[in-house]
């Protein structure tokens, strides 16, 4: 006579299947955690470097007219959201536009070799925490307002503090007859910045970047949370270039003191209108 399975053998056999499955996805759910984590690191790790980048090209782009020191606007202002920095800062730079406009109603479309560039924070969305947005204004050509108007990109949204320090000479040195003399000058650092009341570009500007990192979505423990939650700090010394390291254009036919040259403001390579980019 064939003997069968009792109802306690049943629930004995069931009770551990179900301990042997909940292991086995609480380890799978784990390695998948660990892989997204890891992920989330490696990209983590190349996107403080890539702001700075774009931030040190931008300015390192900032126009400068060898005839004039403050011929465009270079403004940075000391601001702060919360209790962490959030400068802001706002030139004209050398640099082909994100935007393009059509060429005199022709089907080609040109991006504008100089432009109206800034950088600014904003508040981030709530359920990202204590992190703000850092963003990117462009405003294609150059108009009347060149620090004004234009259209804004987001950089990236885990931005904690964005801080500019720039280096210049001391107020009482400003006036100073040449290259020579101002080498012996000594340098002193600036929260702000303003060309036309300083009449020149910074020597230098100091670029501290805080960003946090992303969090990965799957459920995890206060510990693997403090982790995904870490920051690092970036900082890059962008030195500038100064309008009396620049040799002068030469004078052109049509006007000898200003000539107009390719990839300057005056020369606009669109249609003339300035419009502001679409979105």
């Amino acid at each position: 006579m064939k003997r069968g399975f009792t109802l306690i053998e049943i629930l004995v056999a069931t009770a551990l299947f179900a301990l042997l499955m909940g292991a086995y996805y609480t380890a799978f759910t784990n390695v998948l955690i660990l892989e997204e984590y890891a992920r989330n690191q490696r990209a983590f790790s190349s996107v403080g470097p890539a702001i700075l980048d774009l931030v040190e090209d931008d300015i390192l782009s900032a126009y400068t007219n060898p005839r004039e020191l403050a011929a465009y606007p270079f403004r940075g202002e000391d601001d702060s959201l919360g209790s962490e920095p959030a400068d802001r800062v706002m030139f004209v730079a050398r640099r082909s536009s994100i935007a393009q406009e059509e060429f005199f109603g022709r089907d080609n479309w040109v991006r504008s070799p100089v432009n109206e560039v800034g950088y600014r924070m904003a508040r981030g969305r709530a359920e990202l925490g204590n992190v703000r947005r850092l963003y990117r204004r462009e405003s294609y050509y150059v108009d009347d307002s060149p620090l004004q108007g234009g259209d804004y990109f987001e950089v990236y949204d885990r931005v904690v503090g964005f801080d500019l320090l720039y280096i210049g000479y001391r107020a009482e040195e400003e006036a100073r007859e040449s290259q020579d003399s101002a080498a012996e000058n000594e340098f002193d650092k600036f929260e702000s910045w303003d060309s036309e009341e300083r009449k020149g570009l910074p020597s230098a500007v100091i670029i501290t970047l805080v960003i946090e990192a992303p969090q990965i979505s799957r459920e995890r423990s206060d510990e693997a949370d403090d982790v995904t939650r870490s920051r690092r700090t970036y900082v890059r010394v962008v030195p500038l270039m100064q309008a009396d390291d620049i040799p002068p254009a030469a004078a052109g036919p049509g006007d000898p003191a200003n000539p107009a040259q390719p990839g300057t403001p005056g020369t606009n390579p669109g249609n003339g209108n300035n419009p502001t980019p679409p979105r």
